[in-house]
């Protein structure tokens, strides 16, 4: 059985597919993800990725602690956790926009990717945690982005103490754009990926990387690299043609999808 499922298409899907381990992510399924993700992310015909997993009980328990049990020597498991880091990276670097759609159990590793996607949608049966200092860890890697989203003293607690949270108090938390019953997920995954490709392609593309960007920087810094963002956003093809479209009252017709 593959690590991963696909679908692909202008929205490509991808799934955890280990379900009999809560898709847990050994270094087998973290490098399978990494080498797809680079390789979607510089496919020009994939407008949106949703990111989800196989299975009813978990979208990802985190980490695969019997790899973890079994690691041995310093270099072995800076390699593991450097990979984990590394799919991180990725899954956040991709050009284009990225959905979640996570259920169940989204812990450790698994709470790390849903944080790691552009915009997240959850089943009503989620639920999220840091659980890793039950077993002697602890979230070093996913604290990073999990704390840009639900600020640092939320990210702690869920660290030092390892409880789970519902997808309620994440929704609250601002760590999930929509909640939906567990059998509408992908439904509304599909759904929200349209909504962006009625959009420009390109544009959205150059609108993710300007608030990727603006993220970690000083306001004044931020809004001098937007500013000069959105003047190539006016100054393109698409822009020009969406302009005219909506002038004219038709559908825009955006030449980056045309291939140009």
């Amino acid at each position: 059985m593959s690590n991963l499922k696909v679908i692909k298409g202008p929205v490509t899907e991808v799934a955890i597919n280990r379900p009999e381990v809560r898709n847990a992510l050994n270094t087998e399924t973290i490098e399978e993800l990494i080498t797809l993700l680079e390789a979607v992310g510089s496919d020009p015909a994939v407008e949106v990725v949703i990111l989800t997993g196989t299975g009813e009980r978990a979208f990802c328990a985190g980490a695969d602690l019997s790899e973890v049990r079994a690691l041995s020597g310093e270099d072995a498991v800076r390699s593991y956790f450097g990979n984990m880091a590394r799919l991180i990276g990725t899954l956040q670097n991709l050009p284009q926009p990225v959905i979640g759609a996570v259920f169940g159990y989204t812990l450790a590793g698994g709470m790390g990717l849903a944080a790691g996607v552009d915009l997240l949608i959850a089943a009503d049966d989620t639920r999220f945690g840091l659980p890793e200092v039950k077993v002697g860890l602890y979230p070093m890697v996913v604290t990073a982005p999990i704390s840009r989203l639900i600020g640092p003293r939320r990210a702690l607690e869920l660290g030092l103490t390892g409880k789970m949270i519902d997808v309620k108090e994440a929704t609250e938390w601002g760590f999930v754009n929509r909640v939906v019953p567990k059998a509408e997920l992908m439904n509304e995954a599909h759904r929200m990926a349209e909504e962006i490709r009625a959009g420009s392609p390109f544009i959205a593309r150059l609108g993710k990387e300007g608030w990727r960007l603006a993220q970690d920087m000083e306001m004044g810094r931020a809004m001098e690299m937007l500013k000069n963002l959105v003047s190539m956003v006016a100054l393109s093809e698409d822009s020009q043609e969406g302009v005219s479209a909506f002038v004219e009252k038709r559908a825009p017709e955006w030449p980056s999808r045309q291939g140009r």
